[in-house]
């Protein structure tokens, strides 16, 4: 993103010549520094543009944790339903047994 960046080159040109550099000398550090911020610094708008993006990237996050979630509900529900199901069919198969047991016993 490129925006403009405020920075005052004639102000600081004069104060580069009020500090003994030459007018040449003064302009060339201007430029180069009005180059320098105009590349690196942030601007707001490439603030408000990141900020946009983290909240796209957080909002994709919610509904793959939301998925995720619902599917360990449903991985949950489906175990204790299974533990259930294998204790009922084990106390049945062991009341069998036993009630043979009980029948055939002299």
């Amino acid at each position: 993103m490129t925006a403009q960046i405020l920075f005052d080159r004639l102000a600081y040109v004069d104060r580069l010549k009020a500090g003994s550099f030459s007018e040449q000398q003064a302009r060339a550090a201007a430029d180069a520094l009005g180059d320098a911020l105009a590349e690196t610094v942030a601007t707001k708008a490439d603030i408000a543009g990141v900020e946009t993006k983290i909240d796209q990237l957080e909002n994709r996050l919610e509904v793959r944790f939301a998925g995720i979630e619902a599917r360990i509900a449903e991985s949950r529900a489906s175990t204790i339903q299974w533990i259930v199901g294998v204790a009922i069919g084990t106390c049945t198969i062991g009341a069998a047994v036993a009630s043979f047991i009980f029948k055939h016993m002299p």
